[in-house]
């Protein structure tokens, strides 16, 4: 049997990869090729159009899936914004290739399966798929259909899209396969902010989170549960990335350390510092945890952690508390203290235009961004509060008429989608004002106020900074355009509002559909309401 996974690309692009260089190889779908490789006789292959620009427009792809002819297509649709891009690819390989069974997965296609289906895939797989590919892809090899397939939506002979009996969560991810690294070019995978040629490898230790804002799909996607691999299982997929050269490591968790696992992680990096490793690494956790475990943190950098990404979202107590982020601002100042005394570039995640946020509370969540840049903040990245499916706000905004327009291509965090205390254009200005005030602050403080900063700045971070600071001169003409284009940006939300605002709302049948997948847990539940029942402890 032969497989292509695809990783497609979507309209606005990858705003870490246009300002920061940033693409990191695509995890999903080597752990799948790992998964698929199990099946004897399996031939795989990879298609990432963000990194392959032999394969960088729709036409061109398809052009190589034809040629392949293989046997299964899967897309990975973890941006919605991908949508209409892997809806055409879908299409026309289908065209082209009648016989090859499509497969759609992801966030996206998690929680619309049915418009997968419509759309021209075979099958939607709903969360977690490495089970659910093994099946599939046996069914393919053997010629029998897939409704014994356990946690998918599929297309029946009459053409009709059949949701299976939900699958459970795999309890032990020791017992994944070993993603295939091997099927990607390294130097595709950049990190070109902190070196030209620095590569970048996905690691994953966990899944899942044990929180549940509302404006985040993990927690339906996952099972609202905390699950991790052992010490052992992830040094060995260290060694593996460590052998093939790559600089960085970017911990793909969407919570890196949770209170139950400290001593497990404690364990880890003194692994790590034992087995000499040389890359760099990235990883994602809260502000809360990372000041209450200081010297957690201390021993994180001495293993090589020099990027922490510190999801803030607002610097209004009260907007915390109706997010559900469970977060005090007070506990963001100390995280982003302790990082940077340790050496650790701070990476901040901001968020503006909630439904129930009002303009003074967005300019509140900007003075705040510049109150932890004084801290020791090294950048930021304002996203605009989007409800994707899955989420508990898509949800609400469904129900009440919030949504102006329903074009997946335009969910991408940066383009307003729905109603607000403030009109969309606004929130979309002061998302702008948010990021430029920021990085023109630190520049004037530094050269004015703080000239000594280059001697003061601590670690291991002086010389990542440095290098940051000249890649983003170098940039300077890009972001030049991009700010002298943000008022067609501007325009074009405020014709979208007005003339779809008047329009919608879909049709009953249209949002009942919806409603059916999103934000519910799709899984089969076992472990009761315990999130970290299925945790590993330390060795």
């Amino acid at each position: 049997m032969k497989a292509l996974l695809i990783r497609p690309s979507n309209p606005t692009g990858s705003a870490y990869l246009t300002k920061f260089g940033f693409l990191p190889t695509p995890l999903g779908l080597l752990q799948l090729a790992g998964d698929l490789l199990t099946i004897p006789g399996t031939e795989v292959r990879l298609v990432d159009m963000e990194a392959d620009r032999a394969n960088a427009t729709v036409e061109q792809l398809v052009d190589t899936a034809a040629d392949y002819d293989p046997d299964l297509v899967g897309i990975t649709i973890h941006a919605t914004a991908a949508h209409t891009t892997s809806l055409r690819i879908a299409s026309m390989i289908k065209e082209r290739r009648p016989d090859t069974v499509l497969v759609a997965g992801g966030h996206h296609a998690t929680f619309l399966p049915y418009e997968m289906i419509r759309g021209g895939f075979d099958i939607a797989v709903l969360g977690e798929g490495d089970d659910s590919i093994i099946e599939i892809g046996e069914r393919v090899k053997e010629g029998r259909g897939f409704g014994d397939v356990a946690g998918v939506v599929y297309r029946n002979e009459r053409g009709a899209p059949v949701r299976t009996k939900p699958r459970p969560l795999i309890r032990d991810l020791d017992r994944l396969p070993i993603p295939a690294y091997h099927l990607v070019d390294k130097h595709s995978y950049t990190f070109k902010v902190f070196g030209d040629r620095d590569t970048v490898a996905c690691v994953e230790t966990s899944r899942g989170c044990p929180y549940a804002c509302d404006f985040c799909s993990v927690t339906p996607t996952w099972g609202n549960k905390w699950r991790n691999k052992s010490n052992r299982r992830i040094i060995e997929e260290l060694d593996i990335v460590q052998q093939l050269g790559y600089d960085w490591i970017f911990f793909t968790d969407d919570i890196f350390v949770v209170y139950p696992n400290v001593a497990q992680r404690m364990r880890l990096f003194d692994l790590m510092i034992e087995r000499g490793y040389n890359f760099k690494w990235i990883a994602q956790m809260r502000a809360d945890v990372t000041a209450k475990n200081p010297t957690l943190i201390r021993r994180a950098a001495e293993a090589g952690l020099r990027v922490g990404f510190l999801g803030i979202e607002s610097g209004s107590p009260e907007i915390l508390r109706k997010m559900h982020k469970g977060l005090f601002t007070p506990l963001s100042v100390k995280a982003v203290r302790t990082l940077s005394e340790n050496g650790v570039v701070v990476l901040l995640g901001m968020m503006l235009g909630a439904p129930y946020e009002s303009f003074h509370d967005m300019l509140t969540t900007i003075r705040f961004a510049w109150k932890l840049a004084d801290a020791g903040a090294d950048a930021v990245q304002f996203s605009l509060y989007t409800p994707l499916p899955g989420t508990r706000i898509f949800d609400d905004a469904l129900r009440n008429n919030k949504l102006f327009t329903l074009d997946w291509d335009r969910y991408d965090l940066l383009t307003p989608v729905m109603r607000t205390r403030v009109h969309p254009a606004i929130v979309q200005l002061l998302q702008m004002f948010g990021n430029h005030s920021f990085y023109i602050r630190k520049y004037l403080k530094g050269h004015l106020i703080d000239t000594n900063w280059k001697t003061t700045i601590k670690g291991y971070k002086r010389d990542l900074v440095l290098n940051a600071q000249k890649f983003m001169f170098d940039m300077m003409p890009t972001y030049i355009r991009e700010f002298l284009g943000f008022p067609r940006h501007i325009l074009k939300t405020t014709r979208l509002y007005h003339t779809l605002a008047k329009l919608y709302p879909t049709s009953k049948e249209k949002i009942q559909e919806l409603l059916e997948f999103s934000s519910k847990i799709i899984y089969l539940e076992v472990g009761g309401k315990n999130p970290y029942f299925m945790i590993k402890e330390a060795e």
